[in-house]
Order: C-alpha cells, then sequence, then structure tokens
C-alpha cells in the first residue's frame, strides 16, 4: 500500500477514471446522493472588493440567546450572488453581512449564561449543498436514528457499512440537523464543555448522551450552558463540535468568538483590537458552498469506498477572512492589534506581509498573546533572522501588533522602491503541511489586503518595539506567566508526576481492484486514507476481534475493550487517559504520520517544551515489532487474525496500557530508549526549543511528522503557582462530572474520522462541594 503522499501523487484524470470503474458495484446507492453541484475555480473570483466585516460584539452579562440559522451572506464578492450559510444569530437577527460571529466579550469570574438554539431544519429543507451531499454515514457520527433506535448499546461502534452493504451506509443523512457548541479553549465543567456526544437535532427529538442543559433535560431544540469565565484572560473561541460532523457543520459557519478580559491583570493601553477569522472555502458556479464528496462536479474527490463521501483533508481554493473572501481594510499609519485565528478545517497558514508592487517586505508581527493568554513580552516575528512568518494550524489563535506607521505609499522601501501603500497578507504553508503543495501566489497564497491610509499622527498605544516592553510582570502588570517549562532550555521546570507516550498514526484503505477502460487490463488502484488515530485508538476504545457476516445486510464488526481502558460513566466510551486533578504531566507525541498535526486538548492550557527528531524507520519497526497478534485483518483474502509482529490498525498501543500497572508511557516502544552501550536507539540530534511566540500557554500545538512534541501539562488552572502540591492545585469546579473531555486532532477532518479519544480527570478533593450543578456561583 503507497503512503497518503504517495497515493496523492497518483494522476488525477487515470485515477479518477479507474476509481469510477472499480466502484460499480457501489454506484446503485451513490448515484442518486451525488452533487449536481459544479465548483467555481478561486481565480475566478476578484480579489479585494469589499471591505472586511466586523463582526457582531456582545457583552458577556446575563443571558445571551444564539440561534444556529440559515440565511444568505454575501461571501462572495458585491455583484456576485450570496451564499446560503449557518451562522449563530442573535433573536430577532434574521441575517447579516457575515456567517461569523458574534464575539462574546466576557470578563473574569463573572459567568456568562449561553442559550444556543438549533434552528437549522433538516436536511430536505437546507438550501446549503455542502451538507446535504457531504455527510457520510459510514463514519461514527452523531445518528439520529440510531440514537433513537437504540439498536445496540454503543451500536455505532461495533457497524461497519460500507457501501457494498446497503443503500443506508452509502447514501447522505436524510433528517434532522445535529449540532451542538464547544467552548475552545474554555476551563469549564464538563458538562458544559460541548463535546462531541453532547449534540441535539433541530427538532428536538434527539440527543447524545452527553446532552446537558441547565433547565433540565427537558430542554428540546436548544441548551443553557453558564460558563463561569474563571480562567486569565484570553482569546477563546466557540465552534460545532457534533461528532462525526465538525467538518461541515464549521465549514458552513457554525464558528464565533470569545474573549475573556481579565481587568485586573490584562495589558494596559494596547491598540485597538481587530479579530481576523481565516478560513478556506469552495463555491461552486451558482455562489454557493461547495464541499468536495465523491465525484461531485465530475471529480474524484473522496478517495476510498469505506468512506465514499469524507475526504481526509479538505483544503479550498478561495481564502475568507471574517466570512469574506479576500476582503481589504483600510489602517491608518499606526498600530493595531489584531486577533488571528485559523477556523480552517485542515488549510495551515504560514504568515507575512508583502508590498506586491515594490517587492518589500511589509511590518513585523509582533505577537504579543497565544491560544490561552499573554506573552510575558512582546515577541518579533519578521525579518530579519529566521522567524520570519507567523505559522498557524486549525484552531491555533495568536495575537500581534502591526505597526503601519512609515508603510504608507511613497515611503523607499529598503530595496530602494517606493512603497505601494497596499499590503497582502501572504501565505506560503504547503498543502497538507509542511510538505505538500505549495499554494498557488495568485489564490491561496494570499489572504487579505491592509491599505495604509490617511496621515502620521501621535500614537500613545503600547509599542511592542520599545526596549525592555512587557505585557506580564512589570509593575502595574499582573503576574508573569506561571512556568511549567523553561523556554530557554527547553526542558521542565517542574516536578512530573507521569510521562506519556502517544503515537499519531493513519490508516491506509484497501487496494481497489480497477478495470482500466482504455487498456482493458485490471489493475490496483491504491487505497486512500481510511482514517487516522490517536495512539492507534479508536474513538470508543473498543478493536475489531472477528467480523459477524451472518446477516447478509449488515457487515457487523465482532469488538472488545482494549485492556487497561476503563468504562467511562456513561458507558459509551472506554477511556485510557486518566489524569489526577493537580498533577503535572509530560505528554510526548510521536508523528508516524506523513503531515504535521495540530493536537488540541479540552479543559487545559499547556507549555511547549521541546521537539525532537527521531529515525522513524527505526521506530516503526519496533512498533510494528511489538504487536503480539490477533485482532482482526478485514483487508486480508480471506480475513483473519494478524500474525505477531505486524502493525494491526485500530488495536490501541501494542504494549501494555494497564495504568495501574507497569507502563506510564502510553504502551508504545519507549521513544527514549537507550542500547547496551547507552546510546539512544531511536532520537536523533537535539531537542529544539518552542519558537518564541509559542512560549505561552497553548491549547493546540503543532506536531510535525518525523518528530517526537513534549509539551507539558498541568490539570489544575494556569495561574496556580507552579511549586503547589498536587492535592491543593484544584479547579473551583468538578473536573470529572461523569462526562469528561476529549484531545484530539483539529484538523476536523481527521477528529471527523476517529483521530480523537475521550480522556477524564480524577479529582483530588469532594466533588459535592464543587457540583457545578449545585453552585450558586455558577
Amino acid at each position: 500500500m503507497l503512503s497518503r503522499r504517495g497515493f496523492l501523487k497518483v494522476s488525477a484524470a487515470g485515477a479518477a477514471a479507474a476509481f469510477v470503474a472499480s466502484r460499480a458495484k457501489f454506484m446503485l446507492n451513490v448515484r442518486a446522493a451525488q452533487s449536481p453541484q459544479i465548483p467555481l475555480a478561486g481565480k475566478a473570483i476578484p480579489k479585494y472588493v469589499d471591505p472586511l466585516p466586523e463582526l457582531d460584539v456582545i457583552p458577556g452579562i446575563g443571558q445571551i440567546e444564539l440561534r444556529m440559522t440559515e440565511f444568505q451572506a454575501q461571501v462572495l464578492p458585491t455583484g456576485m450572488p450570496k451564499t446560503y450559510v449557518w451562522g449563530y444569530l442573535q433573536t430577532g437577527q434574521a441575517e447579516r453581512d457575515t456567517y461569523l460571529g458574534p464575539v462574546i466579550v466576557a470578563t473574569r469570574n463573572q459567568p456568562t449564561e449561553m442559550k444556543f438554539v438549533n434552528n437549522l431544519y433538516d436536511t430536505a429543507t437546507t438550501k446549503v449543498d455542502a451538507y446535504k451531499y457531504g455527510t457520510d454515514q459510514t463514519l461514527h457520527w452523531a445518528d439520529p436514528l440510531y440514537a433513537l433506535k437504540e439498536r445496540q448499546e454503543n451500536m455505532w461502534n461495533h457497524m461497519a457499512m460500507p457501501p457494498a452493504f446497503g443503500s443506508e451506509g452509502a447514501s447522505n443523512y436524510e433528517g434532522p440537523i445535529p449540532a451542538c457548541v464547544h467552548l475552545h479553549g474554555g476551563e469549564v465543567p464538563p458538562v458544559l464543555d460541548g463535546g462531541p456526544d453532547a449534540w441535539f437535532t433541530s427538532d428536538g427529538n434527539y440527543k447524545g448522551h452527553a446532552f446537558y442543559s441547565k433547565d433540565g433535560e427537558t430542554a428540546t431544540n436548544y441548551n443553557i450552558y453558564r460558563y463561569p469565565n474563571s480562567q486569565e484572560g484570553s482569546p477563546i473561541w466557540f465552534h460545532d463540535h457534533t461528532l462525526g460532523a465538525t467538518r461541515l457543520n464549521v465549514f458552513c459557519g457554525l464558528a464565533g468568538g470569545y474573549l475573556i478580559l481579565d481587568p485586573i491583570n490584562d495589558p494596559a493601553n494596547l491598540p485597538d483590537l481587530i479579530p481576523l477569522v481565516i478560513q478556506d472555502r469552495m463555491f461552486d458556479t451558482n455562489g454557493q458552498l461547495f464541499f468536495p464528496s465523491d465525484s461531485a462536479g465530475g471529480v474524484l474527490w473522496a478517495l476510498n469506498p469505506e468512506h465514499p463521501y469524507w475526504v481526509p483533508e479538505f483544503v479550498g481554493d478561495v481564502i475568507c477572512v471574517n466570512g469574506k473572501a479576500w476582503p481589504f481594510l483600510n489602517v491608518e499609519p499606526k498600530r493595531y492589534t489584531f486577533l488571528f485565528l485559523n477556523g480552517s478545517n485542515a488549510r495551515t497558514y504560514d504568515m507575512w506581509l508583502m508590498d506586491p508592487v515594490s517587492g518589500n517586505r511589509g511590518p513585523a508581527l509582533w505577537v504579543i498573546g497565544t491560544d490561552g493568554g499573554y506573552l510575558d513580552a512582546p515577541v518579533k516575528v519578521g525579518p530579519p533572522g529566521k522567524n520570519s512568518s507567523l505559522v498557524m494550524m486549525p484552531g491555533e489563535r495568536y495575537q500581534a501588533i502591526i505597526d503601519f506607521a512609515g508603510y504608507q505609499a511613497g515611503v523607499i522601501g529598503p530595496n530602494g522602491q517606493p512603497y505601494s501603500g497596499n499590503w497582502l497578507l501572504r501565505n506560503s504553508a504547503k498543502a497538507p503541511f509542511p510538505a505538500g503543495a505549495a499554494p498557488v501566489a495568485n489564490t491561496v497564497g494570499q489572504i487579505m489586503q491592509f491599505r495604509v491610509v490617511g496621515t502620521p499622527g501621535t500614537d500613545l498605544s503600547f509599542n511592542p518595539a520599545l526596549a525592555g516592553a512587557t505585557l506580564r510582570g512589570g509593575v502595574e502588570q499582573g503576574p508573569a506567566i506561571v512556568r511549567l517549562v523553561n523556554p530557554a532550555t527547553g526542558t521542565e521546570a517542574v516536578n512530573i508526576q507521569k510521562t506519556r507516550q502517544l503515537t499519531l498514526n493513519e490508516v491506509m484503505g484497501m487496494p481497489q481492484p480497477a478495470f482500466d477502460p482504455v487498456t482493458g487490463v485490471m489493475t490496483a488502484y491504491p487505497g486512500g486514507p481510511l482514517e487516522i488515530l490517536v495512539n492507534n485508538t479508536k474513538w470508543g476504545g473498543e478493536r475489531i476481534v472477528g467480523v459477524d457476516t451472518t446477516d447478509p445486510k449488515m457487515h457487523m464488526y465482532i469488538m472488545e475493550p482494549i485492556p487497561g481502558f476503563t468504562l467511562d460513566g456513561t458507558g459509551k466510551n472506554y477511556i485510557s487517559e486518566m489524569p489526577k486533578e493537580g498533577e503535572t504531566e509530560k505528554w510526548e507525541i510521536i508523528n508516524l504520520t506523513a503531515d504535521a498535526h495540530p493536537i488540541h486538548l479540552h479543559l487545559v492550557q499547556f507549555q511547549l517544551m521541546n521537539r525532537q527528531n527521531f529515525d522513524v524507520t527505526k521506530y516503526s519497526a519496533a512498533y510494528a515489532a511489538a504487536f503480539p497478534g490477533g485482532g482482526w485483518d478485514t483487508m486480508a483474502n480471506p480475513p483473519g487474525p494478524y500474525p505477531a509482529g505486524v502493525y494491526i490498525p485500530g488495536f490501541g498501543p501494542p504494549l501494555d496500557y494497564d495504568p495501574g500497572n507497569s507502563n506510564p508511557l502510553g504502551g508504545n516502544p519507549d521513544i527514549n530508549a537507550m542500547d547496551a552501550k547507552n546510546k539512544l536507539l531511536y532520537l536523533k540530534g537535539t531537542p529544539a526549543r518552542p519558537l518564541p511566540q509559542e512560549a505561552g500557554w497553548k491549547d493546540t500545538v503543532v506536531v510535525y511528522p518525523g518528530q517526537v512534541t513534549r509539551f507539558v501539562v498541568r490539570w489544575a488552572p494556569t495561574d496556580i503557582p507552579a511549586s503547589t502540591e498536587p492535592a491543593n492545585a484544584s479547579y473551583p469546579f468538578d473536573p470529572n462530572g461523569g462526562h469528561g473531555y476529549v484531545w484530539h486532532c483539529h484538523i476536523v477532518d481527521h477528529e471527523d474520522n476517529e483521530m480523537m479519544r475521550p480522556d477524564e480527570v480524577v479529582p483530588n478533593k469532594s466533588s459535592e462541594t464543587r457540583d457545578y450543578r449545585k453552585g450558586e456561583h455558577y
């Protein structure tokens, strides 16, 4: 089998012909559901026609009601058709200029009550074809029909319904639309986390097992969350997190901002803040959202018949900012604070400013904040030097100050040419990142345009370029960052209670027999990516040990829980990561895939420790050799158990994962193993320290291929002193609560297809006194 990168190099034209021929037996059920849309090339869309939309801002006081609503917005430039989108609208709003938003501005320790209403109706009425033709029922997803039927406890973990086994799996979903809301980066009780099983449908009849509402289980097509806002000031956000459909719901527009202010501790006198939510999209010839699936528009998009409407990574050919395709923003020659948020499905951005006329580089980006709050001091990202651009993967946020003073038209630049006064925010990140295809310079190589207008004046706002400028820890500022990691050395600065080594794994699909209609020869068409996993473990924490083929209409896997995994309180998932509240852990993520992944943990912020190359070939060999045999090779002919010493997809870690037993490293071969001469077997070179702009609190971190990425996470609030004993480092709420949290890849196409696991925090003191549902404060 080929790697995914090798698969993507297959000729598109030849592959499409072979693929269609090989899937003839599947087409009876698929044809009726194929999208009628015809994609519109991004290069056909004019740039910099309309100004950047302003996002609605709502103070985080009282109860805020937001309705998930379908409406039309002018996403494409004025003069082109409006686009049907989904968004969180306020009561009384029928539409607005942009699908994104609003931005909730909350204050620390002042709770915000949010009522989220699902008014998305169903697939029969929606005019958003991207959703209608993009749902994939072969994924493990929030299927309302199975939730109602309760055909078997945790049925969706036991089912595999590729298109060969009936129309139910091979067709798009028809019915009420499920949705839920996750507060990304929020330090919240588990019942408020809005995780993948907290979904509820538009008709109010179906709910996931983790559904919660402040007013009880009688809530219908809405829920009420009362967020405590107890964390440090930070630029968090909210978005849909529906199991198996996050990629579609976010793509259609369900995302907004949530800014927590900490007036006592936040830096003073910062320049005006402007949020920039960056996403890539595709459109059809009618100006509607186009999500590639199956063979929509006559082009091959889906890469394997096991999941006919799922693509491994969606990358569009149009860049939208704040819900507008390639907007411009008029700025004065002064300083501004920009909140950059990567809200894309899978695309990474490597950003810098450039004058396309003079060829000069633009002003630097002075990073002042990360996912979880402000840095101690500003960090310059820009020339000269190696750190000259800002890399941002899906889910990440950075706050940066840009000073446009001296960059107006006519000023002579370093290359001797006068500035045009129009500055492009460029993108040079390859897709997949970091070694895929380079962005097309005149489309996705550009993000937005800044137009410097007006004359310079006196700017009295905070100047990050001043020597000794600080954001935290100064005389009139809040305390410096509590250090779990020494950023100067890339080593831990606190005692570590547990180390976990966890792998990232990609599973390739079964090669497909293909009849070439030109040559008349049967060939083998390589199977595309089937799924991507964290720690080689599926969402449910079970593995295949056989197949029941007695039902001709349904292919049933026989499953068993992975040893060492514990059934959570809901009876739906077997969990493996059970950190203890107050303890500090070192996570070492071993990336065995070909691409970078943004790994995101719910509830906590953490600090990046270092990254280090390793010998992928040697480690992979040791990793495969550790598998004991068993499982079930469904791709073999005939299917049967795997032999010992062969990698088993979805088997879990190959070694003992009993958390009370012998292996605290996640059940994988030790990446730090030594040979008899006391030399490292797998690691190469010396660890690389985090980039200066990564040395703050993070909830999402870039994990590069061929590297082990280490970060330190304490399961407690960020501002508790580092010297605090674990027993005394506690949340103001019960962090267990029966529903738990999740950790996953924030490429939403990946998390929709198994690259996500539940975790559960073990409380360190009485839950009764901290029960969210009984606490008066919340």
